[in-house]
């Protein structure tokens, strides 16, 4: 085992130091876990595109508005404790124990409660299909809970089992479980089946490879109330975010119906894959990482620093590919129904541009433990979503929610930046170092895409290959230009992607040197 490997795996009785080097640890995690999350993601690309020709806007309205209660009632039982026990650096098997306990309970009690208020939300949308899906969702919190603390392990460990074989597995089920009842015609249920399959893989993997059994008689009192203490911040946040979400439903629900909420789902889910794979493939190993360099200030900033940078490179221009090409994207993958969805998605592209300052600042606060910055951040979300859909939904409709969560995106990202120099306590110059050179390289080729794209190409009017195509085409350009613009403008990313060349070198120097099969095998 490598040192690296061994700094990764501490025991739970002892107190975790920062390892020598965790460079390579976070690249080779961020390399496998890209892996598994690109073939999560064609696996769900292929589910969904089937599913919607099976499916129906309106099916889709449903399931969103009937799970509307199930995601903050999971945030509550899960208590901030996946966070705690990342971030925990000492009597580790006990919190393991106290954890799995008090999100078992929670899960349970949650679980009853949401089958119990199904029927107000089937009365709040007006209609019963809705109160059903709900109720059949409720069970939903206890597979999701019961499954945090072997998810903890996996996490601290830099184990990316669950990202390069239980998440593709998961989807995997979920593709199975939907698509053939669908084609049996069983409608919006299809999509209840789905997600039960997918649960119960994720829980059945995660705890196989865990490879850690509970014993609830270890559980302590004073333990849990620890975790809950650093947690608490975490799941009042986590609340809000969650309710963030159902903004557009419940306001798109009760102003222009399950269509318009159906079309809204779609457009969501396609502007989510870009954060998404950020979250997936960086922030995974960003949270691990920062919590163990915590203790020495200097390697802290600089890595939060370089983590920053690489967010924001990735993530302005796929926001910025979104932004001038989903609309085109969304009808020729999907059929024309759908085109309101594409055109709902050119405000959200921006949204998801800007996402990874929410997701670095909150791994930032977490692992520095000032969780305490995150229900503000949420907080501050809300309050802005909320204000800008009420402004916005009854004379614009889909397009003016998508509009508002996009400027209510930008808003946090600014606050996000803001509290990252104050936590971490890095000039605010030094971060806008880092974010002005890809977002002005993104905006200059989202800009020109766009306008190239809804003004000469019209690669939705072109039949779905040549069409295709085409998009390819702008998209593999546009990027060539970005891969340009960027090291010109940012030092830092010019540096990092020099030591990645040389680097590239001397691996294949070495493997030129090395005498044969046995030597190409060992790691070592």
């Amino acid at each position: 085992m490598s040192d690296d490997d061994q700094d990764a795996r501490p025991t739970a009785s002892q107190p975790e130091a920062p390892p020598g080097s965790l460079t390579k640890i976070v690249v080779r995690g961020a390399s496998i876990a890209g892996a598994g999350y690109v073939v999560s993601q064609v696996i769900s690309f292929g589910a969904y595109l089937t599913l919607a020709r099976l499916l129906t806007p309106s099916d889709f309205g449903v399931f969103a508005a009937a799970i509307v209660l199930v995601g903050v009632g999971q945030v509550v039982g899960e208590s901030g404790m996946l966070a705690a026990l990342i971030q925990r650096r000492e009597g580790l098997e006990e919190a393991l124990e106290s954890a799995f306990v008090a999100t078992l309970a929670g899960g349970l009690l949650l679980s009853a409660l949401a089958l119990a208020a199904a029927p107000l939300v089937g009365l709040f949308f007006h209609h019963h299909d809705t109160a059903l899906v709900a109720a059949a969702m409720s069970a939903t919190m206890l597979f999701r809970l019961t499954a945090i603390v072997p998810s903890a392990l996996l996490q601290r460990r830099f184990s990316f089992i669950r990202r390069v074989a239980i998440d593709p597995l998961g989807m995997l089920a979920f593709a199975a479980g939907s698509i053939i009842p669908a084609a049996l015609g069983l409608g919006v249920w299809s999509l209840v089946i789905g997600v039960y399959s997918q649960l119960i893989v994720d829980l059945i993997g995660a705890w196989c490879f865990a490879g850690w059994r509970p014993h609830p008689r270890r559980a302590s009192v004073r333990v849990w109330r620890e975790l809950a203490r650093f947690g608490r911040p975490v799941v009042l946040a986590e609340v809000i975010r969650q309710a963030i979400p159902q903004l557009p439903v419940i306001a798109l629900g009760r102003v222009a119906g399950a269509g318009a909420v159906g079309q809204f789902s779609y457009a969501q889910r396609v502007a989510q894959q870009p954060p998404d794979a950020i979250v997936s493939i960086g922030a995974y190993v960003l949270l691990p990482a920062l919590a163990r360099l915590a203790v020495d200030q200097r390697r802290f900033r600089a890595a939060l620093t370089r983590g920053l940078r690489w967010m924001c490179a990735i993530s302005f221009p796929l926001g910025m590919l979104l932004f001038a090409l989903g609309t085109p994207a969304i009808v020729l993958v999907f059929g024309e129904r759908w085109r309101a969805a594409g055109e709902a998605v050119i405000p959200l592209g921006v949204y998801a541009a800007v996402l990874a300052l929410d997701s670095i600042g909150s791994e930032v606060w977490k692992s520095a433990g000032r969780t305490d910055m995150l229900p503000r951040m949420h907080g501050l979300s809300l309050v802005l979503m909320a204000a800008l859909i009420a402004a916005f939904v009854v004379p614009f409709g889909l397009i003016g929610v998508t509009t508002a969560i996009a400027l209510s995106g930008v808003g946090v990202a600014v606050y996000a930046t803001y509290g990252i120099h104050k936590v971490a306590d890095v000039p605010i110059s030094s971060l806008l170092a880092e974010i002005w050179p890809p977002g002005l390289a993104a905006a200059v080729i989202g800009g020109g895409l766009f306008c190239l794209e809804h003004f000469v190409v019209h690669s939705a009017s072109r039949g779905t290959v040549a069409g295709l195509a085409l998009l390819a085409t702008e998209a593999a350009l546009s990027l060539a230009v970005y891969m340009v613009c960027l090291p010109a403008l940012s030092s830092g990313a010019r540096a990092d992607l020099m030591a990645a060349l040389g680097g590239v070198r001397r691996r294949r120097r070495t493997r030129r040197t090395r005498p044969d099969l046995v030597t190409l095998l060992d790691g070592s």
